[in-house]
């Protein structure tokens, strides 16, 4: 079986995380497969870093994607070549809803929270309106309104907390004190974002050890292996941060950034009390392969 996982990222390594954590949950499953990413993201190195294949495409444009012409663009040859069983579109459903139609692939799109006006875009003078018809499956991917029906997982988090260190391996392993309260500040978002972060929080150094990372710069990958050494974490309020903080039931100071179409303060201030009922990666794979 070849599961294939696309994204057309513009900032950030949302995408390439939850790549990554659909990897993780068919690793668990035992199910045999063959795990491909493709198309644009932040930091794919995060996602080859893992061992997963990743195949990085330019962005398209409407053009190339018109209903002429986009059997000739580079991503749906690509995505024939690669010839999958199961093609998971994260989000991007512009620039893949004509061409699935031409792909043997069970298609499945994921939606996480956006604004309505992410469902249409004009081009050449017309409309272009989302079809959730276009794909087999279409599953929410965290609590949000939609304009149209879709079945509904819980968020999906890249580790399950059986597989991450505990609180004095994990402390050892950054050379903490296992016995002083540690604060975490993240995030792999927007250039700048971090920097604004770690400066506005410096002054938790008078209370906490602190840990301060972001992919931007190297950092730890995934942070969330060490997160039985973390008291108190600081990050965007982005869905992998957030789902991550409260998936671990970590105290959390969110701090939304502004994105096009993502209201990470609606995410604040209405989902803190979600309660899991698992991981959404599992329940993912649990409904592709059985």
């Amino acid at each position: 079986m070849h599961i294939v996982y696309y994204c057309a990222a513009v900032t950030g390594s949302g995408h390439t995380v939850r790549g990554v954590a659909i990897h993780n949950a068919l690793v668990r499953t035992g199910v045999p497969c063959e795990f491909t990413m493709v198309g644009t993201m932040g930091m794919p190195e995060l996602a080859r870093g893992r061992g997963i294949a990743v195949v990085e495409l330019e962005h398209e444009t409407f053009e190339t994607l018109d209903p002429d012409r986009y059997r000739e663009s580079v991503t749906f040859r690509t995505l024939l070549e690669l010839n999958p069983d199961i093609l998971i579109v994260d989000l991007a459903w512009f620039a893949t809803h004509r061409l699935v139609a031409d792909l043997r692939a069970t298609t499945v799109l994921l939606v996480r929270q956006v604004s309505k006006d992410f469902f249409s875009y004009e081009y050449d003078g017309t409309a272009v309106y989302f079809d959730p018809t276009a794909f087999d499956r279409v599953i929410r991917i965290e609590p949000c309104d939609l304009p149209f029906h879709a079945q509904t997982i819980n968020p999906i988090v890249i580790r399950n907390p059986s597989e991450i260190f505990s609180r004095a391996d994990a402390a050892s392993t950054l050379g903490l004190d296992p016995a002083r309260p540690t604060a975490l500040i993240a995030t792999n978002g927007k250039l700048g974002e971090y920097e604004e972060l770690i400066q506005t929080y410096s002054y938790l150094d008078d209370e906490f050890q602190l840990i301060r990372t972001s992919n931007h710069h190297g950092g730890i990958f995934p942070i969330v292996d060490f997160f039985n050494a973390v008291d108190l974490v600081v990050c965007s309020g982005g869905y992998n941060a957030f789902w991550e903080a409260l998936f671990f039931g970590k105290d959390a100071v969110f701090v939304p950034h502004a994105r096009r179409f993502e209201s990470q303060a609606q995410r604040i201030n209405r989902c803190q009390d979600y309660r899991f009922t698992g991981n959404g990666a599992d329940q993912l794979v649990g409904m592709l392969v059985g």
